[in-house]
């Protein structure tokens, strides 16, 4: 999987199905930490307090790498969050979540129809769904002698990607940045190059954010 482009729901997506009598909720979402994947299943099991199972799985970037979490909720082993994340991987989405409310109807559906069931879930989640194309970003901090400012400012102008997010003004001008990955090392060449060498560029931490 592209750890520096991916897809995610651009808004909550909702379905329902049901097989032999169990209805299945599925409920896709779009996160990036996991204090909100916990805060959205807890909305979700007081929105439906009587549900038999509230299975889910997710792919979240963490620290720069993708992280896969899955819970069968009590669900036999390998037949509800497993299934689902398996889909999510192979759609290619990161920094989302799917959950799959069971309401049980009576009749067993046996491990092959809880794989399926689930599957089908979360399959149906992103089908409906209005998915966007994001990139992975890090933040930066740069800083220069103040004879070139306007040269930092043209190099910067030239990476459609790059947003200055902060800027303050000491000793040296420092400026806070977000920079698509693919652009890290571009902009750090562009930038010595520009600045004869004189510029510090310093990672902070990672983040995801819309291209």
């Amino acid at each position: 999987m592209n750890q520096r482009r991916f897809k995610t729901f651009v808004k909550p997506s909702r379905i329902t199905i049901n097989r032999k009598g169990s209805r299945f909720i599925g409920v896709g979402v779009s996160t990036e930490t996991k204090g909100g994947l916990d805060r959205r299943r807890e909305k979700l099991a007081e929105e439906f307090p009587k549900a038999t199972h509230i299975a889910s799985a997710s792919v979240i970037i963490e620290s720069g790498r993708p992280v896969e979490r899955y819970d069968n909720d009590g669900e036999p082993s390998g037949t509800a969050g497993e299934p689902m994340l398996d889909v999510i991987s192979g759609e290619g989405l990161m920094n989302c979540a799917i959950f799959a409310v069971r309401y049980f109807g009576g009749t067993e559906l046996g491990t092959g129809g809880l794989v399926r069931a689930y599957s089908d879930t979360a399959r149906g989640v992103i089908e409906t769904a209005k998915l966007v194309s994001r990139q992975e970003r890090g933040r930066y901090r740069v800083s220069f002698p103040y004879s070139f400012t306007g040269r930092v400012a043209e190099t910067l102008a030239d990476f459609d990607g790059v947003e200055v997010t902060e800027r303050a003004y000491g000793e040296r001008p420092e400026l806070s940045l977000s920079v698509p990955l693919d652009d890290e090392e571009p902009l750090r060449g562009r930038l010595r190059e520009s600045t004869s060498g004189s510029v510090e560029f310093a990672k902070i931490d990672g983040t995801n954010e819309g291209e």
